[in-house]
């Protein structure tokens, strides 16, 4: 038998708690009506027995934090739903929080064989457990430049749906929470009935979170970054050279392609390449414009390199994205 333990922290989401819960329920079902009862067991710890999510409601768990390690075995899966965190600061304060430090230090225990997952802001918590050191990872893409200055030694990739490195297995924004869910049930159940799962809960296969980020959603601390979005984006349709774009912003282009990987994790080509994607697959989804005008538009020499472009960063087509 097969052992997932969802880790419920106080104020969890409740849709990402739902969505794991329900996940795991429909492949324990799928499993029994294949008559292979009892093969994955749920479990829900809390640092009470009693846990109160975001939305109010009350989560009776099977256990708590400190019970966990007196189990027969330790669990094959510990699951992280995501904690609705949205700024710096309250990502600092509660990750302050007992029950938080009661999951880290859980955390830190379990046998290097436990598989972990956390999507969305629960990846914070991850970090912060060191477990995260030198391993690759996604998580929310609008928090990415707060990941990055909290957990410099931590290689973040915010396009990606689903990271896998090693036990760890991350996931992105909110509802990133079914990609992860289904990944864990292919690996305790099994391909079939994680497909199963995915038709009965309509779940689509999006193995990137690029195309879902907003274009003129600027965050970085680094207002010469932020320049450099404007510049780019005022310039699309026409060529950009890193030495022009640096000079334009009085910098040399050593410190631009330093600021941009700091605030970004991109090279100042794949950061400009990034800009260019992101107003295509905004022209692409909202207008009905040929894609060969929209890579006109941004700055493409036709339409054929902006399709192979939008398969290779998006993991999907540009008719795709229109339907």
């Amino acid at each position: 038998m097969k052992t997932i333990l969802v880790l419920a922290l106080e104020g969890v989401m409740d849709s990402s708690l739902a969505i794991t819960l329900d996940t795991i329920r429909a492949g324990q079902a799928f499993l029994s009506g294949a008559r292979k009862p009892g093969r994955v067991q749920l479990l829900v710890a809390g640092h009470k027995k009693s846990i109160r999510t975001g939305g109010g409601l009350r989560l009776n768990a099977d256990l708590t934090f400190a019970e966990v390690p007196g189990l027969t075995r330790w669990p094959d899966w510990i699951v992280i739903p995501g904690l609705g965190l949205v700024s710096d600061k309250a990502i600092g304060s509660r990750l302050q929080k007992k029950d938080a430090m009661a999951a880290m230090a859980l955390l830190r225990m379990a046998p290097r064989s436990v598989r972990v997952g956390a999507s969305c802001s629960s990846v914070f918590l991850l970090a912060d457990t060191g477990l995260l050191s030198g391993r690759n990872v996604t998580m929310t893409w609008w928090l990415a430049h707060l990941f990055r200055a909290r957990h410099p030694d931590v290689r973040l990739d915010e396009t990606k749906m689903l990271v896998r490195d090693g036990p760890i297995l991350t996931a992105g924004s909110a509802y990133a929470q079914l990609d992860l869910m289904l990944a864990i049930v292919t690996d305790c159940m099994g391909t079939s009935i994680a497909h199963l799962c995915s038709r009965y809960l309509i779940i689509d296969q999006r193995p990137s979170q690029a195309r879902y980020m907003i274009h003129a959603h600027a965050q970085h601390v680094d207002p010469t970054v932020v320049a450099a979005e404007r510049w780019i984006d005022a310039h699309l349709a026409g060529p950009i050279s890193i030495a022009d774009l640096a000079a334009e912003l009085a910098v040399s282009p050593k410190t631009l392609a330093r600021r941009i990987e700091a605030a970004t994790g991109l090279s100042p080509v794949k950061f400009l390449q990034r800009r260019r994607l992101l107003h295509a697959s905004h022209l692409i989804e909202t207008t009905s414009m040929s894609i060969e005008a929209v890579a006109a538009r941004v700055g493409y020499q036709d339409g054929t390199a902006l399709r192979k472009l939008v398969r290779r960063e998006f993991g999907t087509t540009p008719g795709a994205l229109r339907s």
